[in-house]
């Protein structure tokens, strides 16, 4: 009886779904077996799982944050996208968006331990009328030369009028990395060059997406 009724309702034309109706509908006495809802149930609670898991990862990191307000709660931050839009260029909202390191304690170096790490620690100030989200960033850090590349996945609201500081992303380094930066740090303050970081970005509001590139310079990361 199911079948037949699926069948019936399969008699709708609908392409782009033709591949996963074709399947319900071969496998339609299965899938409503007990055997069949035993499976799909359990399959949509590990899907829930990982949901609740990247929730909650995103939560504890926002939790990581500090932030200050710089000016007041802009007007047009309660505005909705679509005469954002008409107010509006990415452009406007890109110089008005500062990415640093954090001014108190901007990294740390672990090169003693069994595993050597780096941790790197940013601030952003958004100095726009629109709230952001900072959705992931890509980080090539120079100790005089490239050193390592890492990837920033959490994703961070970044409200506007606020500096958001705390933004954090470690790197674990191989033995090659860590004499390298041994030997940049035991040398005479620039003779080996400087400190860069190069950061590319990725930003989601209500203009939709847009990418900052930032250099920062500096004699040493501590």
């Amino acid at each position: 009886m199911v079948r037949a009724r699926l069948a019936r309702c399969g008699d709708v034309d609908l392409p782009p779904m033709a591949p996963v109706w074709k399947w319900i509908l071969d496998n339609a006495s299965w899938l409503f077996s007990g055997a069949g809802v035993v499976v799909v149930g359990a399959i949509l609670r590990a899907g829930y799982r990982r949901w609740q898991e990247s929730r909650t990862g995103a939560a504890e990191a926002e939790q990581q944050l500090s932030r200050s307000q710089v000016a007041g709660r802009p007007f047009q931050s309660r505005l909705p996208g679509v005469l954002l839009r008409l107010l509006y260029k990415p452009a406007d909202i890109e110089k008005r968006v500062v990415i640093t390191l954090r001014d108190n304690a901007a990294g740390t170096l672990y090169l003693g331990n069994a595993i050597p790490s780096v941790d790197l620690y940013f601030q952003i100030t958004n100095l726009s009328p629109i709230d952001l989200v900072l959705d992931r960033a890509l980080v090539d850090v120079w100790f005089g030369q490239p050193t390592f590349t890492v990837a920033l996945l959490h994703r961070y609201s970044v409200p506007a009028g606020e500096i958001t500081t705390g933004i954090h992303v470690r790197h674990m380094l191989s033995e090659n990395q860590k004499a390298y930066i041994q030997a940049f740090e035991a040398a005479t303050r620039g003779s080996a060059g400087q400190f860069h970081v190069y950061i590319t970005a990725y930003f989601e509001s209500k203009l939709g997406r847009f990418f900052l590139q930032t250099a920062i310079d500096r004699d040493r990361l501590i």
